[in-house]
C-alpha cells in the first residue's frame, strides 16, 4: 500500500469503521481487521482496474462492491463516486478518462469502502432483523449520520 497518504479525516474514518468497542482507538485485533480490510480493498481495486488506468470506472466500482457484498442502485453509486471524487479529477484529464465519466483512484476507492463499511455497521444497528430497511426518527437519523459522516 505504498505511496498512499492519509489525512486525519481518513484515519478517523478508519478508526470509526473498525473500533468495535467505541473507545476511539484500535486494539491489536481491531488494527489487524483494518489491515486485512485495506489489503483486500487494494487487491479488489487491482482486480477490477482491468485497463490498469489507476482508476475505477462506475461499472468497475459497481462490480467490485458487488463482489464485496454491497448492492447499490445507480443513483446511490453515482452519489458515492461524486462524494469521493469531488473534483471529478478524472473527467478533467482526457488521457486518464477519455469518455469524461467519473471514476475513483485507489485512495478514493479506499475512502468509499471505509464509508460503506461504517454505513453498513451503523445501518445494522438500526436493522437487527437484517431486513434491509429501517425507520428512523429525526434524532436517530442525526445519531446515524454523525457516525457515518466525518
Amino acid at each position: 500500500m505504498g505511496n498512499l497518504h492519509y489525512g486525519l479525516n481518513d484515519v478517523d474514518q478508519m478508526v470509526r469503521a473498525f473500533d468495535v468497542d467505541n473507545s476511539r482507538s484500535l486494539g491489536f485485533a481491531e488494527f489487524s481487521r483494518l489491515h486485512y480490510f485495506l489489503v483486500n480493498v487494494q487487491n479488489s481495486f487491482q482486480t477490477f482496474d482491468r485497463d490498469r488506468s489507476g482508476r475505477l470506472t462506475p461499472d468497475e466500482v459497481a462490480q467490485a462492491l458487488q463482489q464485496a457484498g454491497f448492492q447499490l442502485d445507480g443513483p446511490a453509486m453515482m452519489a458515492m463516486i461524486s462524494k469521493f471524487d469531488p473534483d471529478n479529477s478524472a473527467s478533467h484529464d482526457q488521457q486518464v478518462d477519455p469518455d469524461n465519466s467519473a471514476s475513483l483512484s485507489l485512495d478514493e476507492y479506499i475512502r468509499s469502502c471505509l464509508f460503506l463499511q461504517t454505513a453498513a455497521r451503523t445501518f445494522g444497528a438500526f436493522d437487527p432483523q437484517r431486513t434491509g430497511q429501517v425507520h428512523l426518527s429525526f434524532n436517530q437519523f442525526v445519531y446515524a449520520a454523525s457516525h457515518v459522516c466525518g
